[in-house]
């Protein structure tokens, strides 16, 4: 692949059929703090654990300690109940205020999200442009929003949603149109947007999931820690939902845009990876060259994955038969690339 052909593939990827994965890495370039952030925070804020929390907290430490990340230690040294709720709301404390500084410059006109910019060059399906998220933070949802699109969370109600999946999908209903003489409903365009690593506005009530626009006190949010946990409780209302969903929508797409997401979570990556390497086009948007994208880049027939340069300004471009460096614009910021190619 040369750069022009690099440029071609990237100008014809974003069509009908589209899917896109978002992961951390595009909430951190917003100012979200990212995964070795977190780990430094909870690590600050461990004096306030007692006993048996705080004994456990020591032995995912050592792990950290190493150099390992927030996930490795916790796949290690599976957390308490106890102690997996502190994590819940340490991270909670940490993300959601600067989640809310964006939020308000967005509203105030001071700064657009990239995905909002990309969101106003690419074509709007009424079918639905599936968005999966491995993020707990709204600025997909609000970034949406912004360009117009209904956003579908498989959730009615703002304040004290329930989730409803075949509800939901209703919300975007336009009018009914007519095909020659079969009517159909039309939508307006809409994301459908999956969290099954669940968000801030989930919460626990009695034995409902609830989803709530407000920052609530004393109520157990529904949000999967990094770690052996999530796994279980993946399989839990309305983890299971949304990620039942998100692969299926995996399963029937025409082509896979990727960005910030490291391909460490196997509620999604099962699916994934399986239609990377079947030869599903898929373009893939990644701040450093990690070794699962490019052991995938390099093995798929028909993925491109694009990395920030070790020095300067470009891309670092990776597909089955090529590999090489262009100076110049870095490619692998959606901003950047939203900017110049689209």
């Amino acid at each position: 692949m040369t750069y022009d052909e690099l440029v071609k593939f990237i100008q014809g990827h974003f069509t009908d059929g589209l899917v896109l994965v978002l992961g951390s890495g595009l909430s951190a370039a917003e100012g979200i703090p990212d995964m070795p952030a977190l780990a430094t925070y909870l690590s600050e804020q461990a004096i306030e654990l007692t006993g048996a929390d705080k004994a456990a907290w020591l032995n995912i430490k050592t792990v950290l300690d190493t150099g390992e990340g927030l996930e490795a230690a916790l796949l290690r040294h599976a957390p308490s109940s106890t102690l997996e709720a502190w994590i819940v709301r340490k991270t909670c404390e940490l993300l959601m205020p600067i989640e809310r500084k964006i939020m308000s410059a967005m509203f105030r006109g001071d700064t657009t999200l990239r995905l909002s910019k990309f969101l106003s060059k690419i074509l709007k399906p009424t079918e639905g442009l599936p968005i999966l998220t491995t993020n707990y933070d709204r600025l997909i949802e609000i970034a949406c929003e912004m360009e117009g699109f209904h956003v579908d969370t498989a959730a009615v109600g703002n304040y004290a949603g329930t989730f409803d999946h075949e509800r939901s999908l209703m919300g975007s209903s336009k009018r009914i149109a007519t095909r020659g003489k079969t009517p159909f409903l039309e939508h307006y365009p809409r994301a459908v947007v999956l969290k099954p690593h669940g968000s801030f506005d989930w919460y626990r009530s009695g034995d409902s999931a609830r989803r709530c626009g407000f920052d609530l006190v004393g109520v157990e949010r529904l949000i999967i820690t990094p770690g052996t946990n999530k796994y279980k409780a993946g399989y839990e209302a309305p983890f299971d939902k949304h990620r039942d969903l998100a692969n299926s929508y995996i399963d029937k797409a025409a082509k896979l845009f990727v960005v910030g997401y490291g391909f460490n979570d196997d509620h999604l990556q099962t699916h994934l990876i399986k239609k990377i390497n079947d030869g599903l086009p898929t373009l893939i948007l990644s701040r450093s060259e990690n070794p699962k994208i490019q052991k995938l880049a390099k093995e798929a027939l028909r993925c491109v994955a694009l990395s920030k340069l070790n020095t300067g300004t470009g891309v670092s471009v990776t597909t089955k038969d090529t590999h090489f460096e262009h100076p110049g614009d870095d490619l692998w910021d959606l901003g950047v690339l939203t900017k110049e190619l689209l």
